[in-house]
């Protein structure tokens, strides 16, 4: 395996690229106004109220009884076939078909991804594969924006699967910050091109898939790919300072780790997607990956303000409601998205409104599922920019959580039964078996 001398030369300019962005957006935040929640489409009570309707229907038709695992896969999918249609609904012409053409091939990737990465490690429960393919659906949104294939391509699947080997352990509480700490300097020399000792299965694996990103992208030839996994990988552990210390300690504030996090997470994502970028290539990445990061950041605030982790949203929460911070956000998602480096070619258009619907639909969920941290005007306010009432919301993810439960129960029961019958032995096993019992008597 080849040393990481070869990360010398761009490693210093990128680190100032990374260092130009995190200034350039953390200004932008500070800089946009937080009084008002800009939206262009309401919706009326009649249009509310049927909206809920049908997805208290589809959410009735995804209900799972007793069925085998494909049989509940193949319901699922058909239930995101019909919540894609539902989101094609509102577009027309050109871009209605062009935004159906994504969907569709987001979807086939997902699939693919989710019977590769079962491939790789059996043992990944669903819940795993599911938050790694967050992240495919932003690779393959760069795929779209980059004018490359939407497929699984190994540094895809590797760089999406790296989430749940590696967050759900450092974010693990009752693993120890020393503990957290000897792992990430070991997966960090990993990156850099360094052998490491495979002596736990966690370390096996995240070697197994930086190889699977190394055979697509060899060193020499793309050292950006390296320089962007080393990014994210040092944003991650002044992530871990963040929990662990106040951010006055670690001398950096919340918002220059949360702007470094989310934006050099998406940078990795592009540089994976063809392994080098232009400037706005790099500029669009981080912006659009800051905002992830600050809508995981919403989503997670209540977790959060139990934990240790200081974020934007938390320390709003401590000094009164989340009203403000939560507009400043949908500024922000019109600002990259509109007014900053907006994204190019045949189907931008289409590409942009889709994210657009998509962010600002995840925005309205979490204020509706975290009501008590706004203003009771607030929320009556926004939620005329909600097609579904916040009341139906909060029902939704109710019923999907037990959906979600209850399908990952099969799950589990079902890889048991696998392993079980995999390690019975066969009749012809059996027979040598109670011969070579009956030679000993």
């Amino acid at each position: 395996m080849k040393q990481h001398a070869f990360l010398q030369q761009p490693e210093l300019p990128f680190v100032e690229v990374i260092g130009s962005l995190t200034s350039k957006f953390s200004e932008l935040w500070i800089s946009l106004p937080n009084s008002s929640f800009p939206s262009s489409r309401v919706y009326s009570d009649g249009e509310q109220r049927e909206n809920g309707e049908r997805f208290e229907r589809l959410m009735s038709d995804a209900a799972i009884g007793t069925e085998s695992q494909s049989d509940a896969e193949a319901r699922i999918r058909g239930l995101r076939n019909r919540i894609r249609g539902l989101v094609l609904e509102t577009a027309e012409g050109e871009e209605r078909d062009q935004m159906k053409g994504m969907l569709s091939a987001f979807s086939d990737a997902g699939d693919e991804f989710v019977r590769r990465a079962r491939e790789f490690d059996r043992t990944l429960s669903l819940e795993g594969i599911f938050q790694a393919l967050r992240n495919l659906w932003i690779i393959n949104s760069m795929q779209e924006a980059f004018g490359v294939p939407v497929c699984v391509t190994p540094s895809a699947l590797a760089y999406s699967l790296l989430y749940t080997y590696t967050d759900n352990f450092l974010d693990d509480v009752n693993v120890s910050p020393e503990s957290k700490r000897g792992f990430n300097d070991i997966f960090g020399q990993r990156l850099e091109g360094y052998d490491v000792p495979q002596d736990s299965r966690r370390i096996s694996k995240v070697s197994a898939l930086v190889g699977l990103i190394e055979s697509e992208y060899p060193r020499r030839l793309f050292p950006g790919v390296y320089a962007s996994l080393l990014a994210i990988h040092r944003a991650q552990q002044m992530s871990l300072l963040q929990r662990q210390t106040t951010p006055s300690g670690c001398g950096r504030d919340i918002l220059t780790i949360s702007v470094e996090k989310g934006g050099t997470s998406v940078v990795a994502d592009a540089y994976v997607t063809k392994g080098w970028l232009a400037p706005a290539e790099t500029d669009f990445a981080f912006g659009y990956g800051v905002f992830l990061q600050f809508i995981d950041d919403l989503q997670d605030v209540t977790e959060d303000m139990k934990g240790a982790s200081e974020t934007l949203f938390t320390h709003a929460r401590s000094t009164g409601t989340l009203d403000r911070t939560t507009n400043q956000l949908v500024h922000y998602l019109r600002q990259i998205l509109f007014a900053g480096t907006p994204l190019k070619g045949p189907k931008a258009e289409a590409l942009t409104d889709l994210i657009h619907r998509g962010s600002l639909g995840l925005i309205l969920e979490s204020v509706a599922l975290n009501a008590q941290m706004f203003n009771r005007d607030y929320l009556k306010a926004v939620e005329r920019y909600s097609p579904i009432r916040f009341e139906t919301i909060r029902s939704l993810h109710s019923k999907r959580s037990s959906l979600q439960h209850r399908f990952n129960h099969q799950a589990r029961n079902l890889d048991r039964l696998k392993s079980r019958a995999a390690n019975r032995p066969s009749d012809g096993m059996k027979e040598l078996r109670a011969k070579a019992r009956a030679s000993r008597r």
